[in-house]
């Protein structure tokens, strides 16, 4: 009788796989060792936000115009400022304490500071300089400018990188002192306005000299970008594709269509995925109005060929304990629903948070966003102290 029930069950097990696989998109379908979450899968804790100070122009500094920003172990905040091309240091308590690097086009002098990271006790600033790609180098105890990085110097050796160009902005700092680097493969030629191009990225290893290192350990869709004053990402009707990094290297990649999130090793190789279930937001004019769309964009809305729903996944981020904090689209346009999850996936908190303060950094048991001051105007950096319970 009990081998009866087993086989019973064995048989109904084997019958629901297919169903449930079925169940999923294609495109979901078809990838290995992947673990489907269920739609109802509830937090296991509440988390709280409380509101600590903020961290940007002062009677000591006038920031022109604010770019990136990373937080080291001690709390100091570094701010780029990219309409004076330097960066200015905060303490934890707001008080503003230098500024590094200026513009130009020697060590320590940057052009256009896109990415801020820190790493290793040093403070890394990416620069699109004319072309040249480089990275300067800032060590954290004396804040003095160390070296400076030529990225992909050699790419003329690798044909696969022939009309690509490393993305300033998706270049990763790993614990090692090497570097992740995203190629955009950038060669389409519209022969109309609003043609839709896709955009391709290509990961590849750098070596501490900003050398290529290694062969291109994989590519996907990154983006896609529209015709008109010169071919740009129209990223709020279409997202873009999410890359970031572990503290042991590992990378974490998505794309805006699903919420699938895939592992891969270091040298590239993948590992793992897990995907939940997301009900889709029906992309209309009236939810682009609600989601502070640009108006040049709503106003051209009929001449794009665009999707039928916003992307699913908006945004992804690693704090310093590995958890993966991801922003989803939801019903109410003016928001992003955040997710906190393990390297896995389980689920941690969820919660809501204004599109209008994008969130930049999380370390140390705080967030930080990018706000404007209803008062000046300005933009500046406000520190939120965040618990779960």
């Amino acid at each position: 009788m009990k081998e009866k029930v087993l086989l019973l069950l064995m048989i109904i097990t084997w019958g629901c796989i297919p169903q449930k696989k079925k169940e999923l998109p294609k495109e979901v379908q078809e990838v290995k060792n992947l673990t489907v979450h269920a739609a109802d899968t509830q937090p296991t804790f509440e988390i709280t936000l409380e509101k600590v100070i903020s961290f940007g122009s002062s009677d000591d500094v006038l920031i022109g115009r604010l770019g990136d920003v990373a937080v080291d172990d001690s709390g100091r905040v570094f701010i780029a400022d990219v309409q004076k091309q330097l960066i200015n240091v905060f303490g934890p308590d707001g008080r503003f304490i230098t500024q590094l690097g200026r513009e130009g086009k020697g060590p320590s002098e940057f052009s256009y500071i896109k990415r801020l990271q820190v790493r290793n006790d040093h403070l890394y600033a990416s620069d699109a300089n004319f072309g040249i790609r480089k990275v300067g180098v800032f060590t954290l105890d004396t804040l003095a400018g160390h070296k400076t990085i030529i990225l992909a110097r050699n790419k003329g050796n690798y044909q696969s990188l022939n009309m690509t160009y490393p993305g300033i902005d998706r270049i990763f700092v790993r614990n090692n002192g090497t570097y992740l680097a995203e190629f955009i493969s950038d060669s389409a030629k519209p022969t109309r306005k609003w043609q839709n191009v896709e955009i391709r990225g290509l990961l590849y290893s750098l070596d501490r000299s900003g050398k290529i290192a290694s062969d291109k350990l994989f590519e996907f869709k990154k983006e896609i970008r529209t015709y008109h004053l010169g071919l740009s990402p129209i990223e709020p009707f279409f997202g873009n594709a999410l890359t970031a990094l572990s503290s042991d290297n590992s990378i974490y990649w998505a794309g805006p269509d699903y919420f699938l999130i895939k592992e891969y090793s270091p040298e590239g190789a993948y590992r793992h995925a897990f995907y939940y279930p997301h009900k889709k937001i029906s992309l209309t004019r009236e939810s682009a109005i609600e989601a502070g769309v640009p108006d040049l964009y709503i106003k051209n809305m009929r001449s794009m060929d665009l999707p039928e729903s916003w992307p699913v996944l908006r945004d992804m981020k690693i704090d310093d304990r590995d958890r993966l904090w991801v922003a989803t689209t939801v019903k109410n346009m003016k928001v992003h629903q955040w997710w906190v999850l393990k390297q896995d996936g389980q689920l941690i908190a969820r919660f809501n948070w204004p599109r209008s303060k994008p969130i930049q950094v999380i370390k140390n048991g705080y967030l930080y966003t990018r706000e404007t001051e209803e008062e000046t105007g300005l933009e500046q950096i406000v520190r939120y102290r965040f618990k779960m319970d």
